[in-house]
Formats: C-alpha cells, sequence, structure tokens
C-alpha cells in the first residue's frame, strides 16, 4: 500500500513538474509573440523613413515658404548689389590713359605775337598827319598789357624797297592804361610801307607811383591851355611826364608832352595842385586827353 502511495505520489510529482514546465514554455512562447519579426522590423524601418521623408518634404516646404515670404529683401540686396558695379583696376587704367591721351592729343592754340598785339600792348588807334612845316607824325595809341617799359622802332620803305626813313620812341607802360607812341619823318611818307617792330627794356631809373598825379581840369585861352594837376600819389618821380592827345572829332590831330617839374613844379605832395600852361597855336581840337607816365 505504502508502496502504491509512493508511485502515486512520484506520478503526482512528475505531473505538476511537467505542469510547471509547460508553464514555463507558454510563457517563453508569449515573450518570443512580443518580438518583432524581421519583416515586421523591416516595415517599421519603411514606416520611418517615410515619415523621416515626409518631415524632410515638410521642412523643406516650409523653408520655401519662408523663403517666399521675404522676396522684396532678397530683390533689394541682389538690386543694391547689381546697382554698384565694380571697376577694375585694369579698367580705370584703360579711362585714365584716354582721357590722357585726349588731352594730349587737342593742339594747343599758340597767340602770333605781332607789333600791333604782343604780351606788352595792344595798337588800339592810329594816326599820321603832316604837320606846319611838311614833316610827317604817326601816332600809336596802344593799351598796355604789363607794367614794363618798351622801345619800339618805325621803317619807312619806298616803292622800290629802299629806306626812306626810320623814327623811335620809349615808352612806360601801366597795365591796363593807354599810352601812345610818336614817330616823327622827315617829309611826306603818306605812300612809304611800314614796318615797326617792338622790344621791351630795363627801366631802372623810375622811383615813383605809376598813377600819382591826376588831370582834374583844362580850358583854352587864345593860344594857351591851361590844364590843372593835383597829385593824388604820395611820391612823384622827379622825370614823371605827362602826356596829351588832341582830337578833332574821332582823329588824333597832334600830341604834346612836358614834365612835372617843369610845368607843375608845384606839385610837392599828396593833394597839392598847381596848373600847367601849354602853347596852342594853330591846333583845331575839341577834346584832349591826358596820359601820366611815370
Amino acid at each position: 500500500m505504502d508502496k502504491l502511495n509512493n508511485i502515486k505520489r512520484g506520478l503526482f510529482v512528475l505531473i505538476m513538474c511537467l505542469s510547471i514546465s509547460l508553464c514555463g514554455c507558454g510563457s517563453d512562447g508569449k515573450s518570443e509573440k512580443t518580438e518583432t519579426s524581421p519583416a515586421e522590423a523591416q516595415q517599421s524601418e519603411n514606416i520611418s523613413d517615410e515619415e523621416i521623408t515626409a518631415d524632410s518634404e515638410k521642412t523643406d516646404n516650409t523653408t520655401a515658404a519662408e523663403d517666399q515670404t521675404k522676396p522684396e529683401e532678397t530683390t533689394a540686396a541682389e538690386a543694391a548689389t547689381t546697382s554698384k558695379p565694380k571697376t577694375t583696376t585694369a579698367e580705370a587704367s584703360t579711362t585714365k590713359e584716354a582721357t590722357t591721351k585726349s588731352e594730349t592729343a587737342a593742339p594747343e592754340e599758340k597767340t602770333e605775337s605781332t607789333y600791333s598785339s604782343n604780351e606788352y600792348f595792344d595798337v588800339v588807334e592810329t594816326s599820321s598827319y603832316l604837320n606846319f612845316i611838311g614833316d610827317t607824325t604817326v601816332v600809336h595809341k596802344v593799351l598796355a598789357k604789363k607794367n614794363v617799359a618798351v622801345s619800339a622802332t618805325l621803317l619807312a620803305y619806298a616803292s622800290d624797297g629802299s629806306v626812306i626813313g626810320k623814327s623811335s620812341d620809349d615808352i612806360t607802360l601801366t597795365e591796363g592804361k593807354y599810352n601812345f607812341f610818336c614817330f616823327y619823318f622827315d617829309g611826306d611818307i603818306s605812300g612809304a610801307s611800314i614796318k615797326a617792330n617792338a622790344q621791351p627794356r630795363e627801366d631802372s631809373y623810375m622811383t615813383g607811383e605809376r598813377n600819382a598825379v591826376e588831370m582834374v581840369q583844362y580850358n583854352r585861352s587864345g593860344d594857351d591851355l591851361y590844364i590843372t594837376f593835383e597829385q593824388t600819389g604820395d611820391e612823384l618821380d622827379p622825370l614823371a611826364s605827362y602826356k596829351l592827345l588832341f582830337y578833332k572829332g574821332n582823329q588824333i590831330i597832334d600830341t604834346e608832352e612836358g614834365y612835372f617839374c617843369v610845368s607843375a613844379e608845384n606839385l610837392n605832395g599828396k593833394g597839392s595842385t598847381d596848373v600847367a600852361s601849354i602853347w596852342v597855336y594853330g591846333i583845331d581840337f575839341d577834346r584832349i586827353e591826358y596820359v601820366f607816365e611815370p
């Protein structure tokens, strides 16, 4: 009986062990079912790739949308870049060379210097006339361009080319003021051809001012012309002179000149006045022009 019971107990224990083993296998099978199969893993990876692609496309679309929301800024930047083209050094050098060549190619204008128009004066009026003994006086009125002393010479030629007269005159010019050369020839040279030249000369003797005396008024009484002078400068050169042009209408008909120290010796300082008396017998004039020569 005991042997039978022991057998029963042994069978019971075996059955229980088998039950326990079977329960453990079921648990393992369930656990194996929870693990992902290769197919399921591949499918999961495909799904993840699709999600990543979708997210990427979404991001690209978002970026494109953001770019489209700012077209003016991009265009303005591009326009600013386009509106300021850079000039290369080669281009600048070429442009400078072209400009230099253009300036170099331009011919320089050269003014021909003649007796009538030169760097010292311009001849503005000429006149010639015979005096009462038949000699010829030629007058050239000039407008000074510089403060300079000038010597001029006239040569008179006959029709056969022979020289029939020569005359010279020296004057001191004051820039912007009128003066005149006066040339004297023996006899009538109205039919002669004239050649003239002028050269500057040194004048180291002038010590006074260039505009030291003015003519205040003049009047004629019989054969005498009275001219009132006033000293307007502080210093009057001892050899300063007055020169007169006599006009009849618009024609120069005579000239006169003299020294202040002789004809107006009472000019002895700024503001002082004196009267010069000039004999004008036989001169039919209606006005005079005064020239101060230092």
